[in-house]
């Protein structure tokens, strides 16, 4: 839409500075489709937008041309309260995510107070895809919802088997094990112990937890430990 990109444009950093950061973290964007608008005034423009009446105009309009909208796009479908919407319009837009940002920046209200096993459900769909940033979403909705109530010790076999060889699935998958390290320790642990994951899956998820602020030092001094080393 004309008036939502006239806004971005307004938005974005009058120097390069920040769009070419911005290419060379997002590496799957092509640096054509960045204008360079910082995510706080991405997000200030999505409660805008989200409470006027261009909003189901704009998420109709897909695929977007901008990184900043499709931002924005994932910004806006973040503030939905009701779970079947949000569901709808979710799988509406995951086909066109191309990148681990927006892909990562996608987490509906809704889903905060949805039933587990409704969740679940739909998590375990998504990461049956074959679409690299759906699978990559499903296993965040089980890292950010379903580590703690709703829970289940099976989810942890159901993330590694998400594993498809793709680099950004393969960090999803690492990101959730090292989350799962810290909030479910008793049941994680047995996974890096017996060396369950394909090795570099299994490699960064110990290096995500050592690097985490909230894992004590002495169980990362033990992640240390069981680490695979290849010849």
């Amino acid at each position: 839409m004309q008036q939502t990109e006239a806004e971005l444009r307004a938005l974005a950093d009058t120097t390069t500075e920040y769009r070419e950061f911005n290419t060379k973290i997002v590496a799957t964007v092509a640096p054509e489709r960045v204008m360079g608008v910082r995510v706080p005034a991405v997000r200030k423009l999505a409660r805008r937008l989200a409470r006027s009446d261009l909003r189901d105009a704009f998420l109709a309009e897909l695929p977007h041309p901008w990184f900043e909208e499709d931002e924005l796009h994932a910004f806006v479908l973040c503030l939905e309260r009701d779970y079947a919407q949000a569901v709808r319009l979710v799988d509406e837009f995951l086909p066109y995510v191309d990148n681990w940002a927006v892909c990562d920046a996608l987490n509906p209200m809704a889903f905060k107070s949805a039933g587990a096993n409704v969740l679940h459900a739909d998590a375990r769909r998504w990461m049956a895809s074959d679409h690299t940033y759906t699978r990559r979403f499903g296993i965040g909705v089980l890292m950010r919802h379903l580590l703690e109530d709703g829970f289940q010790p099976t989810m942890l076999a159901e993330a590694a088997a998400a594993d498809n060889g793709d680099y950004y699935v393969r960090m999803g998958i690492a990101w959730y094990f090292a989350t799962a390290l810290d909030k479910r320790w008793d049941e994680a642990i047995p996974w890096i112990e017996q060396r369950r994951m394909e090795p570099w899956v299994h490699n960064k998820s110990i290096q995500k937890a050592v690097e985490s602020r909230v894992i004590p030092a002495e169980r990362k001094d033990y992640l240390r430990t069981l680490r695979v080393h290849r010849r």
